[in-house]
């Protein structure tokens, strides 16, 4: 599996986001080093666990990111609004 096959089953689709990008290269390091007996199982658990973590903590401030755009758009047009009312 490639660090690309690996970013589009996290997110569905393909997408260049440095972050997943960073994250599906490291999951593949960690997977040959895991193949090659360089990590215990239990390393290897902990490291992939850490990933998702990174993966989530990434996927929820886009998220915020978003909604902070869609705030202060909708705050704009209700500015108009206001303005335009007067």
């Amino acid at each position: 599996m490639t660090s690309q096959d690996i970013i589009d089953s996290i997110c569905g689709t393909k997408t260049q986001d440095p972050v997943l990008v960073e994250i599906a290269h490291q999951l593949e390091g960690y997977t040959r080093q895991f193949q090659s007996g360089e990590l215990s199982n239990e390393e290897y658990q902990e490291l992939v666990a850490d990933l998702q973590v990174e993966a989530l903590i990434n996927s929820k401030c886009q998220d915020l990111s978003a909604k902070e755009r869609l705030n202060s758009i909708c705050t704009a047009v209700l500015n108009a609004a206001s303005i335009l009312s007067a």
